[in-house]
């Protein structure tokens, strides 16, 4: 980015301080009118995001400006810092299919540029808005490609941004652990950089996974390094939520009087900062505080405050909290009628699946009693009627009834030997199922058998019969060397010729049967698998693993090797790629490993309904393992393979990582 003159960033700073009065539309609109220059986009898109911490509701407006500034100028540049505030934007606004749509179009761009800042805002936003989606695989896979490019960048500060975000990840996925030790990575990355306004969500970050983890003690220090810079650089709306959170931690350990003055303080920043969604928190939070204390009036005053929220900002959580609360203050102030009311309403939104059916079920009884009682009484009047009209119809009636008793005994006999049909195939299909997996298996495991034999006969034989060959022709041409000097010339080249052979020979072996599977495991041996595939080829490739074990099932292992080594040969012969990325990593509880290039594509459905042999042999092994395999096109161009092995399975995971 060009240096910004001392006059251009005054006046950025006076505009960030009009960007919420009517001055700012009349801003907007004279930047629109001039022809801007890269300079002043940039400067632009500066203001835009410092607006968007301030007011969400101006940011698309600035997005616009800054989209009609860029196609005046004819900036692809500019067009993806528009597409990256409106990202942004959508993100916080919970607007998520929105926001993907729109950080994968910068993606695009950024790659068509070939900016690299681009690419990882791109990458850093899909994982962000992932992660709000609460699919932690994905978020993990954009946030790391996102700070492998950062780190590659030399961009300190943003990849700190990426290290705290994929601290969030892991928190979500209570790995508090893993997730401290990121946000630890990103806190010392912000303080040495002076981020002091990143540093305060750092801060509040690190407290949550802290206390998640059940370190109250180092979550209530953290919380306030974050409030006292919150308060320093005057962004009272994360201050206050840090001192909701602040509250919640000392009433948890038991110092309730210590926790009213931060819930107050908490309410009045929110409150200023017009959060009013927020306030729920703390609203119960004091609540629950004042309850403790025996001080019911003051925590059902609270509580009916912040439910009010709930029920104008059709919030549902905490909504079971507020309902607890306001019977518990019920309850402390010799209510019972009420405090039951609301604890009624707390197990019906607990329950309410449980609730609905019980509902239904009773009031289906209720039915059936009343019609059965109604069909009683008609019953009886009939009988009296029949009785009465003689016995001629009373003997009709029951030729009638035995009629309808012995078709209904019919239906009922055809009803039965139907399930029984039904069930019958069904257990047929499962047996027949049953028995290809294990023809499968036998098959995988009479290849693998075979690998082994013809991998051991290679290097225990042919491949030391070769290096005594080559012995041999060495020593022969150390002998005729100053009888024949031509003639063992040509010997020394016979020599480097099996030389080459003995190599070949010893890679094939140990491509069939990878040593380092069983040495070191699946991660250092599929690294080792692509370097010594595609040393020879024109290929570039990237692996990234994380959280692997270093010992999975031996089945597991090898099937994910097989799999991974198809797929490769996939690539090199038909892709036309001229790069590749492999990336391995437990998320979910499944091992997942995603190969993606940038070649010509590949249509799966196509490659299956004809019968590829590679392609059947990828699902045979993956369907034997409980998996599943996909495949999507990348963008630009290329294609993205994803297999999934599930690893809380017994069978397929005896030595896998805990969850």
């Amino acid at each position: 980015m060009n240096k910004i003159p001392l006059t251009l960033l005054l006046a950025l700073s006076w505009m960030i301080g009009i960007a919420q009065s009517p001055l700012a539309d009349s801003l907007r609109r004279e930047y629109q009118k001039s022809k801007a220059s890269l300079q002043q986009i940039e400067l632009y898109y500066a203001l835009a995001r410092e607006v968007q911490m301030q007011d969400l509701d101006l940011s698309f407006a600035y997005a616009d400006t800054l989209e009609k500034m860029a196609k005046a100028a004819k900036s692809l540049l500019g067009e993806a810092y528009a597409l990256h505030i409106r990202g942004n934007t959508y993100q916080d606004k919970k607007e998520e299919a929105a926001a993907i749509r729109t950080f994968k179009k910068q993606l695009e761009i950024g790659k068509k540029i070939k900016d690299q800042k681009v690419q990882a805002d791109a990458y850093n936003g899909l994982g962000g808005t992932y992660q709000d989606f609460t699919q932690n695989d994905s978020a993990q896979y954009y946030l790391l490609l996102g700070a492998k490019l950062r780190e590659k960048m030399g961009d300190l500060e943003n990849a700190a941004s990426a290290y705290s975000n994929l601290g969030n990840v892991y928190s979500d996925a209570e790995l508090h652990d893993k997730a401290i030790e990121y946000l630890e990575k990103a806190l010392e990355i912000r303080l040495k950089t002076g981020d002091e306004r990143r540093t305060i969500f750092t801060y509040n970050n690190l407290a949550a996974a802290y206390g998640g983890k059940g370190d109250y003690e180092k979550s209530l220090d953290y919380s306030h390094k974050g409030i006292a810079m919150a308060l320093k650089n005057d962004n009272k709306f994360v201050a206050g939520v840090m001192l909701g959170g602040v509250c919640h931690l000392l009433h948890e350990t038991g110092k309730d009087l210590d926790a009213i003055p931060k819930c107050e303080q908490s309410i009045q920043y929110l409150t200023e900062t017009k959060r009013e969604a927020n306030l729920v928190f703390p609203y119960v939070n004091l609540a629950a505080v004042y309850n403790a204390l025996g001080q019911a009036s003051k925590g059902l005053e609270n509580a009916l405050k912040g439910y009010a929220i709930m029920q104008q900002h059709q919030l549902m959580d905490p909504l079971t909290i507020y309902y607890q609360e306001i019977a518990h203050s019920y309850e402390l102030l010799g209510q019972p009628q009420k405090a039951l009311f609301w604890y009624k309403k707390f197990q019906a939104l607990d329950d309410s699946l449980f609730t609905v059916e019980n509902t239904k079920v009773l009031a289906d009884m209720e039915t059936k009693y009343q019609t059965q009682k109604k069909e009683t009484e008609i019953a009886q009047q009939q009988l009296k009627l029949e009785k009465q009209e003689g016995q001629l119809f009373q003997q009709q009636t029951w030729i009638w009834g035995l009629g309808f008793g012995f078709l209904a005994f019919v239906l009922l006999g055809w009803l039965f030997w139907n399930r029984f049909r039904l069930r019958k195939k069904a257990e047929l299909d499962a047996a027949i199922i049953q028995e290809q997996k294990l023809g499968l298996n036998a098959v995988i495991e009479a290849q693998e058998s075979e690998r082994k034999r013809i991998a051991k006969d290679l290097h225990d034989g042919i491949a030391q019969e070769m290096v005594a060959l080559k012995l041999g022709f060495s020593a022969l041409q150390h002998k005729i060397a100053n009888v024949a000097p031509l003639e063992a010339q040509q010997v020394g080249h016979l020599a480097e010729q099996l030389d080459q052979s003995c190599t070949e020979v010893r890679n094939i072996s140990h491509t069939m049967l990878p040593p380092m599977l069983e040495r070191h495991g699946l991660a250092p041996s599929l690294e080792m698998l692509l370097r010594n595939t595609l040393q020879g080829t024109a290929l570039q490739y990237e692996f990234e693993s994380s959280l692997v074990p270093d010992h999975l099932d031996e089945k597991v292992e090898i099937g994910v090797y097989r799999v991974a080594q198809e797929l490769l040969n996939n690539v090199i012969k038909h892709a036309k790629a001229g790069k590749i990325m492999v990336i391995l990593y437990v998320a979910g509880g499944s091992l997942i490993l995603r190969m993606e290039d940038d070649g010509r594509g590949f249509d799966f459905e196509q490659a299956r309904s004809k019968g590829s042999m590679g392609i059947l042999n990828i699902l045979s092994r993956v369907n034997t393992l409980g998996g599943v395999f996909q495949t999507e096109s990348a963008h630009p161009n290329g294609t993205i393979s994803v297999i999934r092995i599930p690893l809380n399975d017994p069978e397929t995971n005896k030595h896998g990582a805990e969850n």
